[in-house]
């Protein structure tokens, strides 16, 4: 089973995310406060609302609570953002796969942050990734298969300092047993060679992540 977290990020391309939600499907859909704003106007009922409810619009608000979601509203002074109490709830559900979406923008601090939260779920033993119009990122520990078509853009980026024994299948630049470091650069802008890739790693966190220009 799966899980959409929709946050107050960047979502401009209402019929790219209206393709995600019809193709993926998912059991549960959070909103993370503002993120019910993008998810009214793509004109989809989510399963619940969580946060301080300081990013939501009053005639959002209004209509949500006119038919019945859950709203879970938390004090504006907290530790954990929205998008982190989104997560959480995510992680009591019964799922196994948590997508992130509206998690990326101009704030450089937000985007960051919310990549680094991957970490959290992967670590509980949650498939994760984060999506836009522009990117698919994932973050492994283990390994990856990945459809696309030849020529697809694939970049592979360690996570933790070090990831050790990445072993590549079906790109064009392939790995063997190898490692890399945090401070190099050199997983950058890899394609497919083939309809799907396979990834692998003997330790370490590996970000994975699906470009297009």
């Amino acid at each position: 089973m799966k899980a959409f977290i929709v946050s107050n990020g960047e979502m401009f391309d209402d019929a790219f995310y209206l393709k995600i939600f019809r193709k993926q499907n998912p059991d549960y859909i959070i909103c993370a406060d503002g993120g019910a704003n993008h998810v009214r106007r793509l004109g989809i009922i989510p399963s619940t609302i969580i946060g301080d409810l300081d990013s939501i619009t009053t005639n959002d608000l209004e209509f949500y609570e006119s038919h019945n979601i859950e709203i879970l509203k938390y004090p504006p002074e907290k530790d954990d953002t929205d998008t982190q109490l989104a997560i959480q709830y995510a992680m009591s559900l019964p799922v196994k796969e948590i997508v992130l979406l509206g998690v990326l923008g101009d704030r450089i601090d937000h985007s960051l942050a919310n990549i680094y939260l991957m970490e959290n779920i992967i670590n509980k033993g949650f498939k994760v990734s984060i999506i836009n119009e522009k990117n698919i990122i994932y973050l492994i520990n283990k390994e990856i298969e990945i459809k696309g078509k030849k020529g697809d853009i694939v970049s592979l980026l360690p996570y933790t300092d070090r990831v050790k024994g990445i072993t590549t299948m079906g790109m064009y630049y392939s790995l063997e047993d190898s490692d890399m470091i945090k401070s190099k650069t050199y997983g950058i802008s890899n394609i497919f060679n083939d309809e799907y890739i396979k990834i692998s790693i003997k330790s370490g966190l590996l970000l994975v992540i699906l470009a297009r220009d």
